[in-house]
């Protein structure tokens, strides 16, 4: 029986760099016997960049939305599967938004909504489907967790950059507070399917990529695009993106400009230099979050947080206009340049080296 892999994430862990790897080797991965689909050719409509078709975005998109369209799409790639799962030992699904995802209300069945009293009932519900879906395979999920305090900030961050948000980072706390419950998480996946979890700083230490690969059971790993490594805009910087997102003066392109200009390593002086700063207040508050998030997940150990915490992460007016002034002159200096990285699509994270 082929085995279906179901890499859920989670957010910050690498996902983006293994996708690359294994979407841009698909015709290696076949001559190994392994399928990693391409699920943008059998449901969903949006192709906004690249990147977005390298991961399984549409799957648990359309398991969630769930409506008739839906549904049909789901039909049709499924009979897919079964068409050509003799051709290979495995068949490799890899999107973190499996690990957040909550279902379309409006679109829930009578015995759906008997289980849809909490969160947890409500994920559970897109995992039920997933595993209707997956009906006649031998399919289990892949999971990593980050240390939460680490993960917290992480995602606070990009949530701020690359997403919609605007809250605080007190707030983010509270916002969709499953994802920080990493017990609650190993609950509901383990309901439909067999787990294995791993903790994310453990496999850093012997190569993520190569570690990604044994996990995954697919030989050895392929070269990568270093462009693909994501880095993360200082702290400081984030906190000028949450200032500018909330001017309603500053428009998508603008605020889109400023996000390139956080993301270039030059520009790191405008935020504090090689300083290190916390979005954490003080060590008590940090691990009062992270003994939360571990509660009902023993089987995950971490390594130590540090005994203290950096700085506070603090965005004065005074910071704010520097930064705004620094940003104008560069824009006006760089112009063209940003133009055609905007014509070409490069996404802001990617290496200016390599977008020539």
């Amino acid at each position: 029986m082929t085995k279906v892999i179901i890499h859920v994430g989670s957010h910050k862990t690498g996902t983006t760099l293994l996708q690359s790897v294994l979407a841009r080797n698909r015709s290696a991965l076949k001559a190994r016997g392994v399928y990693y689909p391409e699920t943008f050719r059998f449901m969903g409509t949006k192709r906004s960049t690249e990147v977005s078709t390298m991961a399984h975005f549409e799957l648990p998109k359309a398991l969630a939305i769930y409506g008739a369209r839906e549904r049909e799409e789901l039909a049709r790639f499924r009979q897919h599967l079964l068409d050509v799962r003799q051709e290979y030992r495995k068949i490799v699904f890899s999107a973190e938004t499996f690990y957040r995802m909550l279902p379309n209300k409006a679109k829930l069945t009578e015995p759906e909504r008997t289980v849809a009293k909490n969160v947890r009932g409500l994920r559970s519900i897109i995992f039920a489907r997933l595993a209707a879906f997956l009906e006649g395979f031998d399919a289990e999920i892949l999971v990593y967790f980050r240390r939460p305090d680490s993960f917290a900030e992480s995602m606070y961050s990009e949530g701020i950059v690359n997403g919609k948000s605007t809250r605080s980072f007190d707030e983010f706390q509270s916002f969709q507070k499953f994802r920080f419950d990493y017990g609650a998480q190993l609950a509901t996946f383990k309901e439909y399917f067999p787990v294995r979890s791993f903790v994310f700083e453990e496999k850093v230490k012997g190569g993520l990529l190569e570690n990604y690969f044994a996990d995954l059971g697919i030989g050895s790993p392929f070269t990568h695009d270093a462009a693909m490594e994501r880095r993360a805009v200082p702290k400081r910087a984030t906190l000028w993106l949450r200032r500018c997102k909330l001017d309603p003066a500053i428009e998508k392109r603008g605020f889109n400009q400023r996000r390139l200009f956080a993301y270039l390593p030059e520009h790191r002086g405008y935020f504090g230099g090689e300083n290190r700063y916390s979005f954490w207040e003080n060590t008590q508050t940090r691990d009062a979050f992270t003994g939360r998030a571990l509660r009902n997940a023993p089987e995950l150990v971490f390594p130590a947080a540090p005994s203290t915490v950096p700085p506070l992460c603090a965005w004065t007016l005074a910071d704010h206009q520097a930064a705004e002034d620094a940003f104008h002159d560069w824009r006006q200096r760089e112009q063209d340049w940003i133009k055609e990285r905007r014509k070409k699509r490069i996404l802001p994270f990617m290496d200016p080296v390599d977008d020539a």
